[in-house]
């Protein structure tokens, strides 16, 4: 069994801030827990000077911040000579709203009335309040999780408890057993004075035995134990374990300078003893923004448990990476979703995986090129020692985030950088000189110094391409951006005419890694020629070939630049009148890979498809809306949810506002089967209505049927047989009146599946036979191995598990030779269910563990779903046994 993962940001809107004041912070108290409805619980020395004045709970639900808090009830609060309590050490504090009545209406926690000692050592986790810079009074305090292990009981009952970092203001929070999922006792204080580590706590179990409204709090919380809103808070992973999801194309090994802004980040770390950071890097482009949280990362590394690094992109483009598209990068990357499941999960489902696979690890996260904070939501993790680097050009206001700005490197910086990518041996005059010229920017060093390693070019020839300094405008200025232009000039001018084009064609190309076969396809070239032109680039240090995604096929191999090297090439493009031809030239070409015989080439999608994404939302011609509809076509052929809603949106767009119908109808439909496969009935009905009103005002029987289709997928699975035929037969009608015979032997299996659905056997049967001849007739394999599927069921529901099994088997055996792992575990399900009914449960429950290990690994929900059922009635045949 895996370990409980406990996302403690869900559980934050139970924890409470007890203070006296004005609410900055300044007269915070101590932590405290919602108990029960208007009831919270902390420590009676957190309140002890309060007597019977107001107090204020600051918590993330409005109706507590917004009541009346007084003291209700407190234990005794005298510690010892020790410094340490000889009793319980407990108090209750009542919410009234503005007319006296005691508050209720909001959520509330699990908690273990009775808990008693664990066995022995056992992981306990704490939520409590502490300000981000301890000693501080300015410091407005914070939520965060901190772990303990349970060690002994002391004899005065109280629970101590090893690791941990003690904290001010820690008094009354929550401390929670992650097995019972429930809070089973109140931290009280460290563990002795000057104790760095270790706390001190009171199980719930002491409140039964002190009487008096204290021990009312027993009655108050009868039938609010195991609210949703707390219980999903817990996630139970898999014993797996953390994969970096880490690939700058900067390794950090070479970095050099920015030793005094590298110390200033490790000071942050380690002045916050323990508390998470969050820490801004900013400047303008080409300033070394992301080189220095690589190199952070690399010195540092060792320190945390996993490293996580994401570039949305944000200056590059149309379109940046929202929080949504990142988490299905790094879900994927650190191994907590495979991509099929990723696909399947929204922006909240995919940031409660998140946080429940960071829980309990202390991680180094790096947000690269952020320029809006919005794009952060859902990502922010503010565990126990975890750090997180944001990287933007903008000022972003990230609540309590550290700021540090960049500035152009020092000189004697400036000529380490130089000589560490250049070589040694350089006249000191000249490289001193080539800096000075190039304003200590180290995207300008890096691009010279990789062009003089080249050797095709001396110092003396790059340094008077070069303009004087005093000729460059400051950082803010708009156009400093045109004279860093200007300092690129010369390399680009030192290229032969067949390179400057690539170049260009290279600027122009959207995606953040460009494959080869893109580029020749912007250039009109063949992939030799191509190759041999972004050699020349690689040479002039306007292009890195990245060598971590490696492929056999020539087409495949990727180059990456920096940004402004990016810009620049799509600067020159536009100013040569070539930017419009190199990206449509590209569109073409991804039409046409699209649309021919695309399922041999799952490699080429996946190199391409973000890709494909970015071109496709960067115009609004109709070109641009053909290229996203058929991205969304091929994206839901390979399961990539993500990409296929992006592009149908897309296409909807540019063609709802050109008036186009019956193309707006097929988006539509797209946009239902999107939501269709992620398990969203109710959405994907409205999206296959709107398609449906769309088709029919264009007269397009195609896509009538096509919206008619999906309506009856949508009511067959939610169990009317009579609605799905009624749209079923709709649909065959709409097909036979436009011709599209292949169509129709889909709906043909649909009516089979009602007939199943109706206990109609025979029928279904001759249905599933139908559309199997038909399918045969096409040649069609995957039509083929569905058909024989339905018929397994067919005969297996009629009673004959032979006929059963040997069509399963056929079924497995197509779906295996197309790559379909799903389709062969839905065979595989259907020769479990034939051993069951034969009576061998071994066979059974083998075949269904083998087909639920696919499902998992693909997240197919709805086979999910019907597995459970089937093994529910084999267990019911094992205890018969």
């Amino acid at each position: 069994m895996g370990a409980i993962g406990i996302d403690d940001r869900r559980l934050f809107r139970f924890a409470v801030r007890v203070e006296t004041g004005p609410g900055d912070g300044s007269g915070f108290l101590g932590s405290g827990f919602i108990a029960a409805p208007g009831l919270i619980l902390t420590c009676a020395h957190v309140v002890k000077d309060v007597g019977d004045g107001p107090l204020r709970i600051v918590s993330e639900l409005p109706q507590v911040n917004a009541a009346t808090a007084r003291v209700l009830a407190r234990s005794a609060d005298a510690p010892g000579p020790d410094g340490l309590w000889d009793g319980p050490d407990l108090a209750l504090i009542e919410l009234r709203d503005d007319r006296g009545r005691r508050i209720g209406g909001h959520p509330c926690p699990r908690l273990d009335l009775t808990a008693a000692p664990p066995a022995g050592p056992a992981r306990r986790r704490a939520i409590i309040a502490a300000r981000p810079r301890p000693g501080d009074t300015r410091s407005v305090p914070r939520l965060r999780g901190v772990d303990f292990t349970w060690e002994g009981l002391d004899d005065h009952g109280f629970w101590w408890l090893a690791g941990g970092h003690a904290l001010p203001g820690m008094s009354g929070a929550m401390l929670i057993d992650p097995d019972r999922r429930a809070i089973c006792g109140v931290v009280n204080n460290s563990r002795g004075t000057g104790a760095p580590t270790g706390a001190l706590a009171t199980p719930l179990s002491a409140l039964a035995a002190l009487g008096g409204p204290l021990s009312s709090l027993l009655n108050a919380v009868t039938g609010f134990n195991g609210a949703g809103e707390w219980d999903g808070a817990f996630d139970r992973r898999p014993d797996s374990a953390w994969r970096d999801h880490w690939n700058p194309g900067l390794s950090g090994r070479k970095f050099v300078g920015r030793e005094q802004e590298l110390a200033d980040l490790l000071a942050a770390v380690e002045a916050a003893e323990g508390v998470a950071v969050i820490q801004s890097i900013g400047g303008f482009g080409g300033v070394g923004k992301t080189a220095l949280a690589v190199a952070f990362a690399h010195r540092f590394g060792d320190r945390f448990d996993g490293r996580v690094f994401h570039d949305f992109e944000s200056y590059r483009g149309p379109v940046a990476d929202t929080s949504t598209d990142a988490l299905g990068s790094v879900l994927t990357g650190i191994g907590a979703a495979t991509p099929n499941e990723v696909e399947l999960l929204d922006a909240r489902a995919r940031s409660d995986r998140w946080h429940a696979a960071a829980a309990d690890r202390r991680l180094l996260m790096v947000w690269d090129n952020v320029d809006d904070a919005g794009q952060l939501d859902g990502l922010l993790v503010r565990g126990s020692g975890c750090v997180t680097i944001v990287t933007t050009r903008d000022r972003l206001e990230i609540g309590d985030a550290g700021d540090l700005r960049l500035d152009v490197l020092e000189a004697h910086e400036a000529v380490a950088m130089f000589t560490a990518l250049a070589g040694d041996g350089h006249p000191p005059a000249l490289v001193a000189e080539l800096v000075r010229r190039d304003l200590r920017v180290p995207v300008l060093i890096a691009t010279h110094a990789r062009e003089i390693a080249g050797g095709d070019v001396a110092l003396e020839e790059i340094i008077e391409d070069l303009p004087e300094p005093d000729r460059s405008r400051p950082q803010g200025d708009p156009h400093h951006q045109r004279d860093l232009f200007d300092r690129l000039e010369g390399s680009y001018r030192r290229l032969d005419p067949s390179e400057r084009e690539a170049f260009r064609a290279f600027g122009a190309h959207p995606g953040a890694l460009a494959t080869l076969g893109g580029l020749a396809a912007a250039m009109d070239c063949d992939l030799r020629e191509a190759e041999r032109r972004m050699h020349g680039l690689t040479g002039a240090g306007l292009a890195v070939r990245d060598l971590t995604r490696t492929s056999r096929e020539r087409a495949l191999r990727c180059y990456r630049a920096h940004d402004l090297l990016r810009v620049y090439g799509a600067h020159l493009a536009a100013a040569e009148g070539d930017l419009d031809g190199f990206r449509l030239a590209l569109a073409q070409h991804y039409l046409d890979r699209l649309g021919t015989a695309f399922e041999e080439h799952p490699a080429w999608f996946e190199a391409e498809v973000e890709t494909i994404e970015r071109l496709a939302t960067g115009g609004d011609t109709v070109e641009y809306a053909h290229l996203a509809r058929f991205l969304g076509y091929r994206a839901l052929r390979y399961c990539a949810y993500d990409a296929a809603e992006t592009g149908f949106t897309q296409a909807e767009r540019i063609d709802r506002a050109r008036g186009d119908d019956r193309r707006t109808g097929h988006s539509l439909w797209g946009l239902g089967e999107v939501a269709r496969l992620r398990g969203q009935l109710e959405p994907a009905a409205a999206r296959y209505r709107a398609a449906l009103a769309c088709s029919e005002a264009a007269g397009d029987p195609g896509g009538v049927g096509n919206a008619r289709r999906g309506l009856a997928e949508v009511v067959q699975l939610r169990g009317d047989a009579e609605l799905a035929e009624r749209h079923y037969t709709a649909a065959m009608e709409a097909y036979r009146e436009g011709g599209f015979a292949h169509r129709m032997i889909y709906v043909e299996r649909g009516l089979a599946r009602v007939a199943i659905l109706r206990g109609e056997h025979r029928l279904a049967a001759e249905r599933f036979a139908s559309a199997l001849a038909a399918s045969e007739s096409e040649g069609d394999s995957y039509g083929i191995a569905f058909a024989l599927l339905g018929i397994g069921d067919a005969a297996l529901a009629a009673g004959d598990e032979d006929e059963a099994a040997a069509r399963y088997e056929d079924s497995k055996a197509l779906f295996d030779t197309g790559g379909d792992p799903v389709g062969a575990a839905n065979a595989v399900q259907g020769l479990g269910k034939a051993a069951l009914s034969a009576g061998d449960t071994a066979l059974a429950r083998a075949r269904f563990q083998e087909a639920e290990r696919v499902y998992l690994e693909h997240d197919a929900a709805r086979s999910l779903t019907d597995l459970k059922a089937d093994l529910v009635r084999l267990e019911a045949a094992e205890l018969n046994l």
